[in-house]
């Protein structure tokens, strides 16, 4: 049992949920319940799982001191054995994503690619935002057609995920010089926070070019309010509150994209 659950913990399922939340309503919306909506979700399921399984094994040093209860470090999965199922996962998914158009394949290419670099390479904390962010964008070109609708949706999500990366940053600080890595610039903050400012005003976009309905305010009012309270939490220096407001505010945000479509 207790190897079971550092199995679910090591999935993460909430981040994994967001990405493949997003890969699926977007793909049922514009293709439908067919096989490739369902090539499209299950090629997301399994890169997502095969980057925490690579991300966890890799940072296993700086976890024992920011997450030491998290599987990996705790001893209960060891580095080999996560690499060894990131790697067949991450595999898995590009044989699936093979199946899809050539542009979704050839995007999936792009994003995997994107993201071993964000696990593996020695980057600076906004770079590694902006990627992380823009890995999160590409799954909406990736899902659907690429018109301008597809395109601002991803963009609401890119800025939030810009500012939580960094806010997150500094919050593993003392774990990332564990691994030599530089802790974020004092100056990164005002990045981050202009990224959750931004972030609403680009949510009113899609209401106010006739992308989405009158459904569609509610939930990204909530996106919006949690957008305005850490970008000032972040301004002050204040961190502790990204993970708990970043999970309503995805939630939230994925709601948005599901009546958007209504």
């Amino acid at each position: 049992m207790e190897g079971f659950k550092a199995l679910v913990r090591l999935i993460r399922p909430r981040h994994t949920g967001h990405v493949v939340g997003i890969v699926a309503v977007l793909s049922i919306v514009s293709h439908g319940f067919s096989t490739q909506s369902l090539f499209a979700i299950v090629s997301a399921l399994f890169l997502s799982i095969a980057i925490f399984f690579l991300d966890d094994a890799y940072d296993c040093r700086s976890d024992r001191i920011v997450h030491p209860g998290r599987p990996v470090p705790k001893g209960l999965i060891s580095v080999r054995t996560a690499y060894l199922a990131g790697v067949i996962l991450m595999f898995a998914g590009i044989l699936f994503a093979s199946m899809l158009l050539i542009h979704q394949f050839a995007i999936f290419i792009a994003l995997t690619i994107i993201a071993i670099g964000i696990v593996f390479l020695n980057l600076g904390s906004v770079s590694r935002a902006f990627l992380t962010g823009f890995v999160i964008w590409g799954l909406f070109p990736f899902s659907a057609f690429p018109d301008t609708k597809i395109m601002l949706f991803g963009l609401i999500v890119f800025l939030p995920h810009v500012g939580g990366s960094i806010a997150k940053d500094f919050l593993h600080s003392s774990g990332d010089r564990e691994q030599g890595l530089e802790p974020p610039h004092a100056w990164s903050r005002f990045v981050a926070s202009l990224a959750f400012f931004l972030s609403c005003i680009v949510i009113w976009l899609p209401f106010l070019l006739g992308f989405a309905s009158w459904l569609y305010l509610l939930p990204i009012l909530i996106t919006m309010v949690i957008c305005v309270v850490l970008g000032l939490d972040v301004l002050k220096g204040k961190y502790q509150r990204v993970y708990a407001l970043g999970r309503i505010g995805m939630i939230s945000a994925l709601l948005a994209f599901v009546v958007g479509q209504l």
